[in-house]
Order: C-alpha cells, then sequence, then structure tokens
C-alpha cells in the first residue's frame, strides 16, 4: 500500500481569487498548506518516469544528460537547470503544458512565446518534434540548443 500523502490541487485561478479576497494571508497560508506547496521534484520525475514509462538511466541517455548528474536531480540533491528540465521534458515526450508543469516544480521560468527560442521549443513541444531534431533545428535557426552555454541567441537587430 502506498503511504504517500497524495496533495490536492486546485487551480491556480481559485488560489488567486482566495489570496485576493483574504483578509489575513496568514490564516489562508494555514487552512491551504496543502493546496499551495508544489510537489517535490524528486518525486515528481519518479511519477513521471513511470507513467511514461521510462527508466530514468534510459532517459539520460535519450537527452543526453550525464548519469551521475541525472541521479542527482532524481534524488534531490542538485538543482534541475531550465535546459535540463526541457531536455527531461523532451525526453518523457511531455506536452505544453506537462513541460510547463515540469519548469514550475523545478523552480525555473516558463516558457514564453514572445522569447524566440521559447517560441521554437514550443513549437517543437507542440508539434511532438523529438530531442535530437528540436536540437537540430535549434542550431539551424542559430538558437542556443538545448545544455550549450557556449553559442547564444542571435542578438536583436
Amino acid at each position: 500500500m502506498d503511504d504517500k500523502k497524495e496533495i490536492k490541487r486546485i487551480p491556480t485561478t481559485e488560489v488567486m481569487t482566495r489570496l485576493i479576497k483574504s483578509e489575513n494571508f496568514q490564516t489562508l497560508y494555514a487552512d491551504n498548506i496543502d493546496t499551495l506547496q508544489l510537489p517535490k521534484l524528486s518525486e515528481y520525475l519518479s511519477e513521471l518516469c513511470e507513467q511514461k514509462e521510462i527508466t530514468s538511466y534510459r532517459l539520460f541517455q535519450e537527452v543526453d544528460i550525464d548519469n551521475s548528474a541525472g541521479y542527482k536531480y532524481f534524488s534531490g540533491e542538485r538543482r534541475l537547470s531550465r535546459d535540463n528540465a526541457l531536455k527531461l521534458a523532451f525526453g518523457l515526450n511531455l506536452d505544453i503544458e506537462e513541460t510547463q508543469q515540469l519548469l514550475t516544480i523545478s523552480k525555473n521560468s516558463r516558457l514564453y512565446p514572445f522569447i524566440p527560442r521559447d517560441a521554437a521549443i514550443l513549437y517543437c513541444l507542440h508539434n511532438k518534434i523529438n530531442y535530437r531534431e528540436t536540437q537540430e533545428h535549434l542550431f539551424e535557426w542559430n538558437m542556443t540548443v538545448l545544455g550549450d552555454e557556449k553559442r547564444y541567441d542571435k542578438p536583436d537587430d
């Protein structure tokens, strides 16, 4: 039997409404502590692998993440960078909404369509383009590939 405490999720709009209407933040927080927390990244990643029926080892291979670093993400010992979160999203075949959720839980900024590289990544996610092809597209479009800090997006003119 699973001893995990299930966290009840409520829509963000409802949380915002409660927050705005509340006269006392401390009371609001105390009354809603279970719903105002993100799941642990390590648990969330393990859940995703289970749902998508892929081992973490295979996932790391598919998206060029070093095993040692990857296992540290899964154990919570190491912070997951935005690019590595995106790599995992592609390796797990996440859709846009699932990817945004992974970025939020990993405490990284969500993809924003007015940023050219983010727009390209959103396009690839929406069209179910795999990780390797996405990397090729980013390179062809003169954008920084995932995990390559040496290349930079073309500056605005």
